[in-house]
């Protein structure tokens, strides 16, 4: 049996290599948007309701829990 087969049984399992950057990205593209619909409607002169919040509120969600998941393994 050669050293290169596989890890020994001794050491921990490496976590995955990407861990909440899916998380971050829908985070990101959620909070980018709601805020360019916020300012477009705001420079034509539409009205947006409370509603708009909520994607706003999501992205920061997601994007929390994607950073903090990333750093969890350090």
């Amino acid at each position: 049996m050669s050293s290169v087969n596989g890890r020994p049984s001794w050491l921990p399992p490496l976590p995955p290599p990407h861990r909440g950057r899916a998380l971050i990205a829908v985070g990101l593209v959620l909070v980018i948007a709601t805020f360019i619909y916020i300012f477009i409607m705001s420079y034509v002169g539409g009205t947006h309701t409370l509603y708009t919040l909520l994607p706003l509120a999501t992205g920061l969600i997601c994007l929390i829990v994607g950073l903090t998941r990333r750093n969890e393994g350090r």
